[in-house]
């Protein structure tokens, strides 16, 4: 209850008036207060709703720091196992290395121990080939100093092979095969009777159709187509002291004969016989102003074979 006793009625107008503001006030300040209450209140739901999600967010870093972890910790095991095994493979690689650097050596090794055989046997064929060529001179020089049948052919054969020898364009045993047929030619020459129908060079100039008889290296002699003009091949010694082969032609009638005896049984113009031939070592006659030796000294029986066909 209010009393207004000893107030005046504006006072108490203004008395009554004043509660209801007052009453008004602390409706608006507790309204304010409620409204912030509210706030706060959504406030810290939100700040709630904030704490959940930084901890969900927390938890997915977590979970995912875990898992980076688990991560680097099989990363790095297996960076371990690689640099194991790589460290073995290394290791196996280094020692297959180290064996094949030892057969390399090995194979250089032998290599070189081959070529070395190889320039040892180039360097003895090489010299063997020098002395085939020497036997090739001195085949020349004997060629060149018996008579001079194919003297040019025969000793041309003889140089090319000494050329090709010195050249090195022909082997050791090429060369040995050709030189040893050369000496077999030249020996089968020196050991044949042969007979050839050729035209020779007389000494005047003349040149007749002829028959030579080749006695190996002993002796050449030649008769013409008419039987009338002979000639015994001899090497004689010249005014300036060399020596040289010339056709001596103007043999004794004995001698005629006997060359004309020895042609027959060879052209099987005769039957075999034994002819008696003054030979004298045509490769060793005496000079020219030195006597001819007489059939006797120098008379031996040879078998003049007979032509192919011939009994």
């Amino acid at each position: 209850m209010i009393h207004t006793k000893g107030r005046t009625p504006l006072a108490a107008l203004l008395f009554a008036i004043a509660i209801p503001l007052a009453a008004l006030g602390q409706e608006g300040e507790g309204a304010r207060l409620d409204s912030e209450i509210q706030k706060a209140k959504a406030e810290m739901a939100q700040a709630r709703k904030d704490a959940a999600k930084a901890d969900a967010e927390l938890r997915k870093t977590d979970s995912l720091l875990r898992e980076e972890s688990s991560r680097a910790v099989a990363a790095e095991e297996r960076q371990a196992k690689d640099r194991d095994r790589r460290e073995k493979e290394n290791a196996s690689l280094q020692a297959r290395l180290q064996e094949t650097q030892a057969k390399i050596n090995a194979e250089r090794s032998g290599m070189g121990r081959f070529q070395n055989n190889q320039d040892e046997i180039k360097a003895r064929q090489k010299r063997l080939s020098l002395v085939l060529a020497g036997y090739c001179d001195s085949v020349a020089a004997r060629i060149e100093a018996g008579p001079p049948m194919d003297r040019e052919t025969r000793i041309d054969r003889v140089k090319s092979l000494k050329k090709d020898l010195e050249a090195g364009s022909a082997s050791m045993e090429e060369g040995f095969a050709r030189l040893n047929a050369v000496i077999k030619e030249e020996i089968k020459g020196g050991d044949e009777i042969a007979l050839f129908n050729k035209p020779v060079t007389r000494k005047n100039g003349d040149v007749v159709n002829a028959q030579v008889l080749k006695i190996g290296n002993q002796w050449v002699v030649y008769m013409d187509d008419e039987g009338q003009r002979f000639g015994v091949l001899e090497r004689r010694q010249t005014a300036n002291g060399a020596w040289a082969w010339d056709w001596r032609e103007d043999p004794g009638f004995e001698e005629k004969n006997r060359i004309k005896a020895a042609l027959e049984v060879k052209s099987a113009k005769r039957p075999p016989q034994l002819a008696l031939l003054d030979l004298g070592l045509a490769t060793s006659a005496p000079a020219a102003s030195a006597p001819a030796p007489s059939p006797a000294a120098a008379s031996q029986p040879v078998e003049a074979a007979p032509v192919k066909g011939g009994k």
